[in-house]
């Protein structure tokens, strides 16, 4: 099942949340693990449909929301970001490699989404990828879950470190 959601904003920014789950087949790739064989792993992507410059808290607040809304109706989900070096954002901190701040800013997104709304039980897997011959390369993919899945992320987070 692949979804998508709509996020605008009084400023007149836009901004679609897709989810597409990876199928079975793809999974078996990473794992063989039962357990982690009965999750559904979804790949979000956000796309900026209208608008420019810096994406504000209220559009992160109003993503985090939809993302918390869709983890807490689907108890098997994992969402799975994946900040690669082929998109260049505006950013506060250009010392950053662009991939980098996403993966920071997805990461902040989702610590300041669930302290302000006293949620507990759900993890962050953070996981670097490094290219060991262009830095600038280098990827990171999130797994967002619950707590007791953590063992399946941390698995297949093993896997793609050693790629």
């Amino acid at each position: 099942m692949d979804l998508s959601f709509d996020i605008k904003n009084t400023e007149g920014d836009q901004i679609m949340v897709a989810l597409s789950y990876y199928d079975a087949e793809t999974i078996r790739m990473f794992s063989t693990d039962p357990k982690t064989l009965t999750l559904i792993f979804y790949d979000v992507t956000l796309v900026r449909k209208k608008g420019d410059g810096y994406v504000g808290h209220k559009m992160l607040y109003a993503i985090s929301d939809t993302l918390a809304k869709f983890l807490n109706e689907n108890e098997d989900a994992v969402l799975c970001f994946y900040c690669d070096s082929g998109t260049d954002i505006k950013r506060s901190h250009s010392n950053l490699l662009p991939q980098e701040y996403r993966s920071a800013l997805f990461s902040r997104m989702f610590e300041w989404y669930t302290k302000s709304h006293s949620i507990s039980g759900f993890i962050n897997h953070r996981v670097k990828i490094e290219d060991r011959e262009r830095a600038e390369n280098t990827q990171f993919a999130h797994f967002i879950c619950r707590e007791c899945h953590q063992d399946a992320v941390n698995a297949i987070g093993h896997l793609l470190m050693e790629k």
